[in-house]
């Protein structure tokens, strides 16, 4: 069984991709799904951990 990762663990995670690409400012979504300047495996990544990281956020404000 998986433990479920935390909002801040989601977070650290999704700083490490995007720390790879940083140049000063912070990319777009739009940026992440049509770059060639990210590789696949980082922009799935990216996706996946934003989208969860949205449906955490929004189960801790359900929740508490």
């Amino acid at each position: 069984m998986t433990k479920k990762l935390t909002v801040e663990e989601i977070e650290d995670r999704l700083y490490d991709v995007e720390s790879r690409y940083y140049k000063g400012y912070s990319q777009t979504e739009y940026w992440w799904r049509v770059s060639g300047n990210a590789t696949t495996k980082d922009k799935r990544l990216w996706t996946r951990y934003t989208k969860l990281l949205d449906k955490r956020k929004n189960e801790e404000k359900n929740n508490g």
